[in-house]
């Protein structure tokens, strides 16, 4: 056992303390606490630990609003007050971008969301007792759950047995925009609708999908704001949900998406036959010489590692003028943001939104802009 003094929380929601010099990360605590834990894993530059106690508590710690917290791996921050859930989210994006994309920021925006209630979306397990819930803290472990304070009330249905679903889902996505239920592996044909800021998306269950719809509504816009031209390219488009609000305001958009499934929904979903749709990945749509352009704007929306070197290349080269980055992941974000600033942009704002109350997951928008003569 070692007592540690938790210095700050890091990308990821672990608290960062030393011991003898050494970094050690522990899951669970808030940063000034004083706390006992046990070392779990030993590493070369770091290890990790198992909080044991809190000797003394932070005035932002609380009591979870779920009596699964720290067993259920859903959420990681339900012991963080909201207010400093916000505040913990910005001196990490703050960071991000100090330590890996060598860019200052002192003031970073951040959207609230309803703290519980908020979630349309999640991911559900049967264990092999044939009760379902989620992915267990730290583990392969499957916690039943009865109730979920974080999703929207229909999605408890599933867990209570007022939604039944077929006992042949082991592992399947549910979704609910506040009526009925929708589950992966039961309704994947049918099309399902989200209302985004008065327009009308269609998508599939099987589809990814943004989760909060209250603060996706503030998203787009934020996002959206002053675009407009001839051409878009919306790459990692999915479902279309940017290219459909970009349409209103270019004559040509270009939608790259790898899912089939997906593109088959932005094709409903981005409105008017001059539009294009490429089913590859961003990669392959350059190395191909599909990825003709000038583009007045881009908007890219890549998964957690970010945009590769390729496509960081092509937009640095290319003639796009205005380009807005959706990310889920503040340490990718930041490398990306350095690199194209460093070569190509100036970075205009950064706004965070908190899809994702009660956890770690922080998910920023920036919009950037093609410095003259580049």
């Amino acid at each position: 056992m070692s007592d540690l003094s938790i210095v700050k929380l890091v990308a990821g929601g672990e608290g960062l303390g030393y011991a003898a010099g050494k970094a050690v990360f522990v899951p669970g605590v808030l940063a000034g606490e004083k706390v006992r834990v046990r070392m779990v894993q030993r590493r070369k530059d770091f290890d990790r630990a198992a909080l044991l106690e809190v000797l003394e508590p932070s005035p932002h710690r609380v009591s979870p609003p779920c009596r699964l917290a720290g067993v259920c791996g859903g959420c990681d921050w339900l012991h963080i007050g909201y207010e400093e859930q916000l505040a913990q989210k910005v001196n990490i994006m703050r960071e991000a971008l100090l330590r890996t994309g060598r860019m200052a920021r002192d003031v970073i925006e951040i959207e609230p969301s309803a703290p519980l209630g908020s979630r349309s979306r999640a991911q559900v397990h049967r264990d092999s007792d044939g009760r379902l819930g989620y992915m267990g803290a730290g583990s392969n472990r499957i916690v039943p759950v009865d109730t979920c304070p974080i999703v929207v009330r229909p999605l408890n249905g599933v867990f209570d047995g007022s939604v039944r679903v077929p006992a042949s889902l082991d592992r399947f996505t549910v979704f609910s925009s506040g009526d009925g239920v929708a589950a992966e592996g039961m309704d994947d044909d049918r099309t399902l609708t989200a209302r985004v800021c008065g327009r009308e998306i269609a998508f599939s269950v099987g589809c990814f999908f943004q989760s909060n719809l209250a603060v996706l509504d503030k998203l787009v816009p934020w996002a959206l704001e002053g675009l407009a031209g001839s051409t878009a390219a919306d790459l990692y488009s999915g479902v279309g949900l940017f290219g459909s609000f970009l349409s209103g305001h270019f004559s040509r958009i270009t939608c790259v998406e790898s899912s089939a499934m997906s593109l088959s929904y932005a094709r409903r979903n981005v409105v008017g036959s001059a539009h294009e749709f490429f089913p590859m990945s961003v990669e392959e749509w350059i190395t191909s010489g599909a990825a003709r352009g000038p583009f007045d704007a881009a908007v890219v929306d890549p998964p957690r590692p970010g945009l590769g070197p390729g496509v960081r290349a092509w937009l640095c080269g290319t003639e796009v003028r205005r380009l807005v980055y959706v990310s889920c992941n503040p340490v990718t974000l930041a490398r990306d943001l350095g690199q194209l600033c460093e070569k190509a942009f100036d970075l205009d704002d950064l706004r965070l939104f908190d899809f994702y109350p009660q956890t770690s997951h922080i998910e920023a928008v920036a919009r950037l802009s093609r410095r003259t003569g580049k």
